[in-house]
């Protein structure tokens, strides 16, 4: 019997990524910021410090597929890079998971948002 290596969820250049992605690649807006207001900061900050210095390569990479028509691995890369933002909000600015005397959960749901990562 033969043993392989799992194969990666993300293009090879960024398997170094792929703990992050059962957590923090979410397919929507709604996901990504609810996981951000759950995790704690110490798996926060982990992420943040991740995916921050390889943030403008994966910017990089993602522009050679047309919106929309990225293979699966490129668009779980997508959703990984777009929970940043929400990790970036947490350490860089709040300090902690939430806004101070944020609501949570909220009752806000975003129906429909930027395409296609944003419904």
């Amino acid at each position: 019997m033969t043993m392989t290596a799992p194969e990666s969820s993300l293009p090879r250049d960024f398997a170094d990524l792929e703990p992050f992605v059962a957590y923090w690649a979410g397919e929507t807006n709604d996901i990504r910021w609810d996981r951000r207001s759950r995790a704690p900061m110490e798996q926060i900050r982990r992420f943040y410090d991740a995916m921050l210095p390889r943030a403008d390569e994966a910017l990089t990479y993602l522009e050679q597929f047309p919106l929309g028509e990225a293979p699966a691995d490129a668009t779980r890369l997508l959703c990984l890079l777009l929970s940043l933002p929400h990790a970036a909000m947490a350490v860089e600015f709040h300090r902690q998971p939430r806004a101070a005397a944020s609501p949570f959960p909220h009752g806000m749901n975003v129906a429909k948002g930027p395409w296609p990562q944003g419904w």
